[in-house]
């Protein structure tokens, strides 16, 4: 036996006190009385005693002395060879995935495999470990190898189930490090199963033992232990949500949508889409076991918000029934995967301003587009406005306005250019297909009877090339702003009559405009995304809120970005977002003061929102594999009483001591 605290014994010195207090010899007072009578017979019962007389409650004594060496024993916890050898070091894996919220198994699979967690902590014995991981895209150990029932209650009971997936696989490798020192090692995973589809072959049957030929660190002799919460479930869900910007129409924009059946019925139900709680359609459903369905939608809408799809009346698909059904609930265990979110970006109206002698056709294609506020002008104005795309149809100033320029049909020299004289007929034999403004766009049909001969003074990148190899249309980057030309002659071509130059001008006013808000792609939880910031906002917020949908908010730090000596920035000011582990919309707010004075101005906008989502056919099919059911094993962790430690049967003991005294003494069988 050994004693893990033997400097407790030093507290067996409260003996003598004890001893000392039994052979004290009382000093009798003298009272008066009237008569001596009873007193006598008192005085031959208890009659005073020294310090050499023999103990007449040695009982009572010897019980004081039996309850402060227990209770000294159990303070020096001692514990036996045999119990250190048979300890056991346990590692829980806790699957907390999107699928464990699965209502299969009541109440979910996550609160049967946590109270199955419970179990197995109560059941530990003496020198017993247990350490608890969570699984998810990084493994998390939430208590590590301990043996104190208390900690690890209140580290189970922090646990929570979140809408991300889960890499099994980590966890089991981390619970295998740490039960690595030990020789009796576990690990027990409390899973659904759903994470993959196992290989039986993979699975062991039996404790895995280090090899004794090779001295240095070898596998780790632990024992994986499968414990499934889980049923062959049927479910659907939308494992696919994404929205962009159409790059030919302007108001347009593009919707990716997927389902899957990952059930064994035939199932129907309707997919609902809403733009900010605007319908913008529904689709009916009808899918076969398994089936997986993907459709693209194009639609409009000139202004953005959150896209939001939603499954719905998920019924069996019964032939000859059109009825509307009830919706059935054995065939969709999860719901979390039944919705779905996208943001669609806002839509910038661009200011045009057009110089031009007049031509109906140019005038048309830009008033056409609802994203253009035009302005028409004959002659130069007085001063350029910087905020426009400014649009020159044959008149051209000398030196051309700072800004964004597109040049239609020059017919002066600027700064830029000398006009050479005209080209006759000329023929597109080469134009940039991979250049954006190019998009959609064949020039080699168009009948060009006439364009205007340019000798540039800048670097060009040639969008068109005429078989002479003069260029046609251009693109100049310059330091003041960007520049196209077109040097076809509008009046002459049926180029203004094709659809090529309502596409040419779209997406002229696209380049000018810049990529931003073409895609803000939905992003699938547990995973990270990085956000640049603009200068002013790294300045005026060195710190931002992450606003959770649940209206948690977790503070943001603002990464400064670098310069070079010369003032020139390298990199712009950002922040890391995530993992974001719950569906839905977050927000990426400015933090602002709570003082009484900023409290009364307005809520600032927020930065950047982002549409998280599960978007996994992995936790969207609950179905768990029976291979796995069948390596199911149900660990038998149990604890009897007389496994207790030492030190509490101890305390036990002293207890029923402390008890029998005071009955024995209540019955005058001691005093």
């Amino acid at each position: 036996m050994s004693f893990a605290l033997p400097t407790a014994f030093l507290l067996a010195a409260i003996a003598l006190p004890i001893v000392g207090l039994y052979i004290l010899k009382v000093r009798l007072r003298r009272v008066p009385v009237s008569t001596n009578l009873f007193w006598h017979q008192i005085f031959d019962e208890k009659p005073p005693r020294s310090i050499w007389q023999n103990l007449r409650h040695i009982v009572s004594l010897l019980m004081q002395l039996a309850l402060l060496a227990l209770l000294v024993l159990a303070l020096a916890d001692p514990y036996f060879a045999w119990q250190a050898k048979y300890a056991r070091n346990i590692v829980l894996v806790i699957d907390n995935s999107a699928s464990m919220q699965a209502t299969d198994v009541s109440p979910t699979r996550f609160d049967a495999a946590l109270e199955r967690a419970q179990q197995l902590v109560t059941g530990m014995r003496d020198q017993d470990q247990v350490a608890v991981i969570v699984s998810g895209k990084s493994p998390e150990v939430i208590v590590g190898l301990t043996g104190h029932i208390p900690t690890l209650r209140r580290a189970l009971e922090s646990v929570k189930v979140t809408d991300a997936g889960t890499h099994l696989e980590r966890a089991i490798e981390l619970g295998k490090q740490l039960v690595a020192p030990y020789e009796k090692g576990e690990v027990i995973v409390l899973t659904d199963g759903c994470h993959q589809r196992v290989d039986p072959a993979s699975l062991p049957e039996e404790p895995q033992k280090a090899s004794e030929d090779k001295p240095e660190k070898e596998e780790v002799a632990s024992n994986i232990v499968w414990e499934v919460f889980g049923t062959e479930a049927n479910n659907v869900g939308i494992t696919q949500f994404q929205t962009r910007r159409s790059l030919v129409d302007p108001i347009g924009y593009e919707i990716l949508a997927a389902v899957h059946n990952a059930s064994s019925e035939p199932i129907k139900a309707r997919l609902e889409i809403t733009l900010d709680d605007v319908p913008v359609d529904i689709l009916p459903l009808k899918l076969e076991p398994g089936e997986r369905w993907r459709r693209s939608l194009e639609k409009t809408s000139i202004e953005g918000g959150p896209l939001e799809a939603r499954l719905t009346k998920i019924t069996r698909n019964v032939e000859d029934s059109d009825e509307e059904d009830a919706p059935d609930d054995d065939l969709n265990y999860l719901t979390v995967d039944d919705v779905a979110y996208a943001i669609l970006p806002q839509q910038k109206r661009q200011a045009v301003l057009l110089v031009t002698p007049g031509y109906f056709f140019l005038e048309k294609v830009f008033e056409a587009n609802p994203m253009v506020d035009l302005t028409v002008l004959k002659e130069f104005p007085e001063t350029w406005p910087t905020d426009s795309v400014i649009v020159l149809h044959r008149n051209t100033p000398v030196t051309l306005p700072s800004g964004d320029v597109w040049v239609i049909d020059p017919e002066n020299d600027t700064d830029l250019w000398n006009v050479q004289g005209m080209l006759e007929n000329p023929i597109v034999t080469k134009q940039a297909d991979d250049s954006p403004l190019m998009t959609h766009i064949s020039l080699d049909n168009v009948l060009l009877p006439k364009a205007n001969k340019l000798d540039w003074k800048a670097n060009i990148i040639p969008l068109a090339e005429a078989v002479s190899g003069d260029t046609i249309y251009a693109e100049i980057d310059r330091p003041d702003g960007k520049v196209l030309v077109l040097a076809v002659n509008l009046e002459s071509s049926d180029l203004a009559f094709r659809t090529a130059f309502p596409m040419m001008a779209t997406n002229a006013l696209s380049w000018f405009a810049g990529p931003s808000g073409e895609l803000h792609p939905s992003i699938s939880t547990d995973e990270m995304t990085k956000v640049e910031l603009s200068e002013e906002i790294a300045n005026l917020y060195p710190k931002l809120t992450l606003v959770s949908p649940r209206d948690n908010m977790v503070d943001q730090p603002v990464i400064p970005g670098t310069k070079t000596q010369e003032g020139v920035s390298t990199s712009a000011a950002s922040t890391s977002v995530g993992p974001l582990k719950t569906i839905g919309l977050w927000q990426l707010k400015p933090t602002v003061a709570t003082d009484d004075e900023s409290a009364e101005s307005p809520t600032p906008d927020p930065i950047r929102s982002f549409a998280v989502n599960l978007a996994s056919e992995r936790e969207t099919d609950l179905r768990t594999p029976t291979e796995l059911l069948d390596a199911t094993t149900t660990p038998s962790l149990t604890s009897s009483w007389w496994s207790r430690p030492p030190w509490f049967l101890l305390v036990c003991l002293a207890c029923v001591l402390t008890a029998w005294e005071w009955f024995a003494y209540q019955r005058r069988v001691i005093t």
